[in-house]
């Protein structure tokens, strides 16, 4: 039996502490006065330990299965707390609830679905492109607002909403594979 490496752990910690962070970027967007960069600096820097703790899970041989339940969860909480605090404000526009209400509902099924011992639902590759597409809305809109600039505002919006429409695909996909083949869509 090999030897773990000492930095093992690494991947792990990275992963538990973007789901505390989510917070912290929360509350940074909410209470962060109009011009300033830091709700934006904050969310791309917690964004970034995603890729993080995958490098270093795979360069360190520490692939696990907590590690494989908590890294989509901490995504979720960073997106899910981020999209909730534009939302509101954004004073609870309907152009930006009905794509935060669609994400969150996709995760919380997605999540809930993985948690049934009996149900093994892989993150597919489109469901990757989705946080991705997440996380460079939300960083936009976020750069929008530091900035001022409703064009970035209107451009990230809209990317957020292709996430969006993939959450829900995504989540048919998902639902769609665990019928019996007789009760699938054809």
């Amino acid at each position: 039996m090999a030897t773990p490496h000492p930095l093992a752990w690494l991947p792990n910690v990275l992963t538990l502490l973007r789901c505390g962070l989510a917070g912290l970027v929360g509350w940074l967007i909410l209470t962060a006065t109009g011009g300033t960069f830091w709700p934006f600096i904050a969310f791309v820097l917690v964004a970034l330990t995603d890729f993080a703790d995958g490098y270093f899970a795979r360069r360190f041989d520490a692939i696990s299965d907590l590690g494989a339940f908590l890294d989509p969860v901490a995504d979720k909480l960073l997106v899910g707390i981020s999209l909730v605090a534009i939302t509101v404000l954004e004073g609870g526009a309907i152009l930006f609830l009905v794509p935060t209400l669609a994400i969150i509902l996709r995760d919380t099924i997605a999540t809930a679905l993985r948690l049934v011992p009996s149900i093994h639902l892989p993150v597919s590759q489109l469901a990757k492109w989705k946080t991705a597409l997440e996380m460079i809305g939300i960083g936009g809109l976020l750069l929008a607002l530091a900035l001022n600039s409703a064009l970035l505002g209107h451009i990230s919006l809209a990317i957020v909403w292709l996430a969006a429409l993939l959450a829900i695909y995504t989540l048919g996909l998902y639902v769609g594979s665990l019928l019996p083949e007789s009760k699938r869509p054809h």
